[in-house]
């Protein structure tokens, strides 16, 4: 790429080169010194032969330097994956051969406590950025004075796992976005306003929040571990406006007292989305008294990304639905045999979505069918209007005999 494509960090730099882009505690960067740092820590990989679809592994908190590998990765065109930091040594050191990995880059532990996990790996670079030890280079250290401009694709492809509560995790890629140069595009506005990413990165809902921030030219401000407290001062600090976290997370912010909430300034909230697991209704309905109509529910699956969406402005008379599919989104409700199911049958969930039809699934035992569908590994039903249920979880006897 020889000029930035809209709506790319390289784009953003260089309109809004001053403005606040990312938030990390009391660190913060603006469009213009991100992009710089990428440039520079991009010129660092390919001077240690790393390029196109190389894997460089990343294991950190939700912090500033995640920001900055990613777009370093996205300018030379390699393949992000971020690794589970609670993985049990034998499944990380598994998860780094299956990936094909060449790099990584370890943060918020000693790096000698994942070092026996990368014995014997051919890695092109071992890099920590808290503590240093024998064996991995410093990961400040890796940026040179000054580097060449880079222009990425506005996307990296992603390596992420499905999550394994039914059977062995399976890893799935994420097709990299292409995009147009800005030149050849109308000129877009920015949004106004900040994200807050609470969503841990390694599961794929995480890195998707991130790029869509970036896409739409909204700050984005971290949290290395959540607390409910510091969630409420952040938001009030960098007028949040975005947030899309997991039920757990939202049950700590709801069960503060009231008082405690209220006692912070709120108003910038615009969306508030809940979902990555079983949403208890009673917990939108809290959060809707505490915030306001702007509690959204979605579902999906690192397979299938996005299935189902209920926005805050939809009927009541819908309680317990995760939503209706998305446009182009297509839900089947199926039998153990793979046959489809009527309205109010309970079955495994099977959906097509882009990316269903356009992810790598790596994985022996991932499912997909000819027609694009893959199995969710959720049971569900759907209504006569085509709102979806989710009614549990299918265990690993009921995948495999489905498989």
């Amino acid at each position: 790429m020889k000029e930035p494509v809209a709506r790319s960090l390289e784009y953003w730099a260089r309109v809004r080169a001053r403005e606040l882009a990312l938030h990390d505690g009391e660190t913060s960067l603006t469009y213009r010194e991100w992009n710089e740092y990428a440039d520079m820590l991009a010129d660092a990989f390919t001077g240690r032969g790393l390029g196109f679809d190389d894997v460089i592994a990343v294991r950190c908190s939700s912090r500033i330097e995640w920001a900055v590998i990613a777009l370093a990765a996205a300018k030379i065109d390699a393949r992000l994956f971020t690794l589970q930091a609670d993985l049990p040594m034998r499944a990380a050191r598994q998860r780094i051969i299956d990936a094909h990995v060449s790099a990584i880059i370890v943060g918020d532990v000693d790096p000698a406590t994942i070092a026996p996990a990368l014995e014997g790996l051919p890695l092109r670079l071992r890099a920590t950025l808290d503590v240093l030890r024998p064996g991995f280079y410093n990961f400040y250290d890796l940026f040179p004075p000054a580097a060449p401009q880079r222009f990425s694709r506005a996307q990296p492809s992603l390596i992420s796992w499905t999550r394994g509560e039914t059977g062995k995790a399976q890893p799935v890629g994420l097709p990299r976005r292409v995009a147009a140069p800005a030149s050849r595009s109308r000129a877009p506005m920015p949004e106004q306003g900040c994200s807050l990413i609470t969503v841990p990165l390694h599961r794929v809902w995480g890195p998707v929040q991130f790029w869509a921030a970036l896409d739409a030219g909204r700050a984005i401000a971290f949290m290395r571990e959540f607390d409910p407290h510091l969630a409420l001062q952040t938001i009030e600090r960098h007028r949040v406006s975005h947030w899309s976290a997991l039920p757990n997370t939202l049950h700590q912010l709801a069960a503060l007292p009231e008082r405690t909430i209220r006692a912070h300034d709120l108003s910038s909230m615009r969306d508030l989305t809940v979902g990555g697991d079983a949403v208890d209704y009673r917990l939108k309905s809290r959060l809707t008294e505490l915030l306001g109509p702007i509690v959204n529910e979605a579902y999906g699956s690192t397979e299938a990304g996005l299935i189902t969406f209920m926005p805050a402005r939809a009927p009541l008379e819908k309680p317990g639905s995760c939503g209706r599919p998305l446009k182009g989104v297509m839900v089947e409700i199926r039998d153990g045999r793979g046959r489809r199911l009527p309205p109010h049958a309970t079955g495994e969930i099977w959906a097509r979505t882009p990316r269903s039809l356009s992810c790598e699934l790596m994985g022996p035992d991932t499912r997909r069918d000819a027609d694009g569908f893959v199995a969710t590994a959720d049971f569900g039903r759907l209504d006569e209007d085509g709102f979806l249920y989710i009614t549990g979880r299918a265990s690993a006897q009921e995948v495999r005999a489905a498989g």
